[in-house]
């Protein structure tokens, strides 16, 4: 579907685009609880090692498949299930697909996970995509067909 049918379904429907600054504030609030997730996680492990500045590095750098790994699940489930994540609920923002305006089916929402994540890996220059086009579609959502809404 082109930008130019998209727009049209989105007027039709009285859908509006999220605001940028939504977005970031849900990504923000996003990372804070998977970072509180990592941290529960590695706990034991960090109390233990409070003192010691090369533990508490070497506990975060192992840490990295674990934090990957839960972003994945993370953004893919509650994508898929709600339609957003818990940022996006605060914020009152949903992703849905292009076609049928609804929540992304379940590879849909895996597919935008993996590429939001790759993204990240990148050093987010990926998400320098919602300045290109009119509708605002970051890499991982052009690539899932997904556009995110204001509620």
């Amino acid at each position: 579907m082109d930008i130019e049918k998209i727009e049209e379904t989105l007027a039709r429907e009285e859908i509006k685009l999220a605001p940028l600054w939504k977005r970031f504030v849900a990504f923000m609030v996003d990372d804070l609880l998977v970072s509180m997730i990592l941290i529960g996680i590695n706990w034991d492990r960090i109390a233990q090692n409070t003192q010691d500045t090369e533990a508490m590095l070497s506990i975060v750098s192992s840490s990295w498949m674990a934090l990957y790994l839960i972003k994945l699940l993370y953004q893919w489930l509650f994508v898929h299930f709600y339609g957003a994540t818990i940022g996006k609920i605060v914020v009152r923002i949903r992703v849905i697909e292009v076609e049928l305006l609804d929540n992304p089916k379940m590879g849909q929402a895996f597919v935008r996970s993996c590429f939001r994540l790759l993204s990240e890996i990148l050093m987010y220059l990926p998400f320098l995509l919602v300045f290109e086009n009119r509708i605002k579609q970051a890499l991982h959502d052009k690539v899932a067909k997904t556009i995110v809404v204001n509620l």
